[in-house]
């Protein structure tokens, strides 16, 4: 080996270890976001189906009260109620907070015809439930 050899070599060596460094860090970050949003996909599918389990069971109380099933201008009023957008408000971001997610941005209950439907954004990506008949 001649004289300054081994310096290049020790060189080379750092550059190389330095490169892998900044791959690992890399990959370790592209891999906490796949996690993130994995974890936000399911903490949005679990506060829509309680937003939804808040809604439903209001709607199943009012069929109850008038002794049928509502028509399509009481379901109207029904997801027209604050109350009931509330209810589902709380029921969302109680489920995302017990998945360590951010509250739900946006919450909405709206009715097509007979149907109802519950929607909400949580870490920007929109969650829908969709409640089409009720026992």
């Amino acid at each position: 080996m001649r004289r300054g050899e081994g310096g290049q070599a020790l060189v080379a060596a750092v550059v190389l270890l330095g490169m892998a460094a900044a791959a690992i860090v890399g990959l370790l970050h592209a891999q906490e976001r796949l996690l993130g949003a994995a974890r936000d996909a399911r903490a949005g599918e679990a506060a829509v189906a309680a937003a939804g389990t808040a809604v439903a069971d209001r709607y199943h109380a009012l069929a109850r009260s008038l002794g049928r099933d509502p028509s399509a201008a009481e379901t109207a009023a029904f997801a027209a109620d604050p109350a009931v957008t509330e209810a589902a408000r709380e029921a969302a971001v109680g489920m995302a907070r017990a998945h360590g997610r951010a509250d739900p941005s946006e919450v909405r209950v709206r009715s097509f015809g007979i149907e109802v439907e519950v929607d909400l954004l949580l870490a920007g990506r929109r969650h829908v439930a969709l409640l089409e008949s009720f026992p």
